[in-house]
């Protein structure tokens, strides 16, 4: 429990050192009458899943609204998963328009119970010190024990950790299992191409996401993420 404690404190300390004070879910969750995250402001944005999650923030660069989008038709006991997940980002106009900067979809496998995003997990923050907000997303994909529940272990299953530095998107793909040989992460080329504050700061965020117990990274090399394998 103690060290749980500890690794949620790690988690906290992450955001509050970086240098903008927006980071956790609840302090920049768009207000509930902002013109722009209407139903009909939305709709006309082109997001094509229910939002469940809009965030709102501003850097040097000018204000966005982060939404973040889940089927839900996946329902277990305790957990509502999705097939399939949206998290898109847009530019706030003069005039309350939205204008997309960027978008991402994922699915989970034919063999997996569903996908959600860790919510708590999701950071807003200038991480390298230059004006402008990096967005982090995490979101995780569960195996079925059965029709009804998830494995909810932390050594089952696999996540992913989406970065966005100066619009392009660094991805970290995790694979767990009990032993040793089971647990895999890799990382794209735009991970190693970020910023060393930004690396070290996801390097931390996957040690503290470790030790509190929430998902059984591959520690064999401090956490640091191999380079993913080229494809054919």
């Amino acid at each position: 429990m103690k060290r749980k404690l500890l690794a949620l404190t790690l988690l906290a300390l992450l955001v509050t050192g970086s240098h903008a004070q927006i980071s956790l879910p609840g302090k920049n969750e768009c207000a509930a009458n902002a013109p722009y995250v209407s139903a009909e402001a939305l709709k006309k944005a082109g997001l094509e899943l229910p939002a469940f999650k809009r965030y709102c923030y501003t850097d040097k660069s000018g204000s966005y609204v982060l939404l973040l989008g889940e089927k839900q038709d996946e329902p277990y006991a305790g957990e509502l998963l999705s097939s399939a997940i949206q998290a898109s980002l847009y530019k706030v106009g003069g005039d309350n328009t939205l204008t997309r900067e960027w978008s991402i979809r994922d699915f989970a496998n034919k063999d997996e119970a569903g996908v959600n995003f860790r919510s708590k997990l999701i950071e807003l923050a200038d991480i390298d010190g230059d004006g402008l907000v990096d967005p982090i997303l995490v979101y995780r994909f569960f195996n079925p024990v059965d029709a009804d529940h998830i494995d909810n272990d932390d050594y089952v299953g696999r996540i992913k950790i989406v970065a966005f530095h100066l619009g392009r998107k660094a991805t970290i793909h995790a694979i767990t299992g009990h032993l040793d040989g089971d647990r895999k992460t890799t990382a794209n080329d735009n991970y190693f191409a970020l910023p060393k504050p930004v690396q070290r700061h996801l390097v931390k965020k996957m040690k503290a996401m470790y030790d509190a117990g929430q998902f059984g990274f591959d520690n064999s090399y401090g956490f640091v993420p191999k380079k993913e394998a080229a494809r054919r």
